[in-house]
């Protein structure tokens, strides 16, 4: 994705809290049991029921657009559906972040410390960059945390930012969450672990498919995907 398309997404693109209603109608006349990222891991530990449809909400923060996300929590709630949102630091509201977990959704790190290391050490090859992945890993510790500590969450799953440094280094911050991280940290997983990949059939993200999301969501629900994860961002 070029500068101009990210400005436009991040920045221009209109909101589409509109459109997003007619998924949560179309998941809740079609018999979809929703989830958060967190929930559906009693899913997963329980097993699959194959006469149920199971519906993953994820939202990514990347811009701190509160108005717009209280608009889409107030669907949710409308509509007897909850999410996963993931925050970035420089997106944190401790109080969207509380009203969201009252609201039966799940509020947690968006991490990016692959990115955040080489910015302050003014790291520019891969290779150096793997050096310290060690440290990297450290500082993810630690800022998680932080994180925490700050938000009064409990921050059991957690997401990987895409960042420039990722996208120039062919390396994503999920990388970091090895069994050491998952460990001391307490998580119980990372938003793109394989573990829960592999058990989606379908999995629509925004940023992807741009214009046709909506079509492809509500496409999807009507012809009974299993279990379908959707992507979305504010």
């Amino acid at each position: 994705m070029n500068i101009k398309q990210r400005l436009y997404n991040d920045f221009l693109r209109p909101s589409k809290e509109s459109e997003y209603e007619l998924i949560l109608k179309a998941a809740r006349d079609n018999g979809y049991e929703v989830h958060t990222m967190l929930s559906f891991e009693d899913v997963i530990k329980k097993g699959i029921e194959d006469e149920k449809k199971y519906l993953i909400l994820r939202r990514d923060i990347d811009t701190a657009d509160f108005k717009i996300l209280r608009k889409m929590l107030a669907l949710e709630k409308e509509y007897g559906a909850r999410a996963t949102y993931y925050f970035r630091w420089n997106t944190v509201s401790v109080k969207l972040m509380k009203e969201i977990a009252e609201g039966g959704g799940e509020a947690s790190y968006h991490f990016e410390e692959i990115a955040t290391y080489c910015y302050r050490h003014r790291i520019r090859s891969k290779d150096r960059m793997l050096e310290h992945k060690e440290e990297i890993k450290d500082l993810f510790i630690a800022q998680y945390a932080k994180f925490k500590a700050k938000t009064g969450q409990p921050c059991l799953t957690v997401a990987s930012h895409g960042d420039y440094v990722n996208s120039k280094f062919k390396i994503q911050n999920k990388e970091l969450i090895d069994d050491r991280v998952r460990k001391v940290c307490g998580i119980q997983r990372e938003a793109y672990d394989a573990a829960h990949m592999d058990m989606l059939t379908c999995r629509i993200a925004d940023q992807v498919e741009m214009e046709r999301f909506t079509e492809k969501a509500i496409a999807a629900i009507e012809r009974g995907e299993p279990v379908l994860e959707l992507l979305t961002h504010p």
